[in-house]
């Protein structure tokens, strides 16, 4: 059923153990939003209709003053397939790897947060959102016939008013990003590290994200990972380093 209004927050992970960020998707009439929690006031990513895609500072926060407007980025998207192909067209890809997620975030999850299950270590869990002009139905359907050790799952579906629908959907992949570490500046010795081990049990009280930047058509890819500060040692000595993040080294495709 359409409505002018619908919200769910999702997470990889559980209430009281490894976690990532709350991910918050909402639809105002035909439009699409989502935010990470943590930046939920500063960014956002916004799809309108018909076609129009955008990941933009919020209008309360605002954008720096040499911008002349608020967006970071802005595409269009692919049309919506017509009802009946059993197809549908993604604007939104986010992966989350299973041993990048933290125990010592700050932030309390909203008591509402839909927990996703993780991948199995090594691996990443993906959040899809799409769009469609088929029925809830007949994407339950079609997930029936993917493979199980992808744990393919429609977590949820709404008809917009313009007569097309979204849909939010979770799967699991066996690849996840490299590790690596952002130099800290020369007064800290610090650096950022992202690092599958975690030798003095810092929790990765960081979350970093890091952005694709589409070309009309294609779909925004987003990573998410913890991190730490700490003083390279042997323990991590392995890790390679950067100036700044590198750009989404791996993104699987189902």
């Amino acid at each position: 059923m359409a409505g002018k209004r619908f919200d769910i927050r999702l997470a990889v992970g559980s209430l009281r153990g490894p976690r990532s960020s709350v991910w918050a998707f909402w639809s105002r009439n035909s439009e699409v939003y989502s935010a990470h929690r943590s930046m939920g006031g500063i960014e956002k990513f916004s799809f309108h209709t018909p076609t129009l895609c955008r990941h933009a500072f919020t209008k309360e926060h605002g954008g720096p003053s040499e911008r002349t407007n608020r967006a970071m980025h802005a595409w269009l998207r692919g049309n919506t397939p017509p009802a009946g192909s059993n197809q549908i067209v993604r604007v939104l890809r986010i992966g989350i790897a299973t041993d990048h997620l933290s125990t010592s975030l700050v932030e309390t999850p909203p008591d509402n947060t839909h927990w996703i299950n993780p991948a199995p270590s090594g691996g990443s869990t993906m959040i899809d959102l799409s769009f469609t002009n088929d029925s809830e139905a007949t994407l339950r359907e079609a997930l029936k016939a993917e493979p199980a050790n992808l744990a393919h799952k429609l977590l949820a579906f709404r008809q917009l008013q313009n007569g097309e629908a979204f849909c939010i959907s979770s799967w699991h992949s066996d690849k996840a990003n490299n590790v690596f570490r952002v130099l800290a500046a020369p007064h800290d010795p610090r650096d950022l590290l992202i690092f599958p081990l975690d030798p003095d049990n810092t929790g990765r009280p960081v979350r970093l994200m890091l952005f694709s930047k589409p070309k009309d058509g294609d779909l925004m890819r987003v990573w998410e990972m913890g991190g730490y500060f700490g003083i390279m040692s042997g323990r991590n000595a392995a890790i390679p380093s950067c100036v700044r993040p590198p750009p989404l080294l791996l993104m699987p495709d189902p």
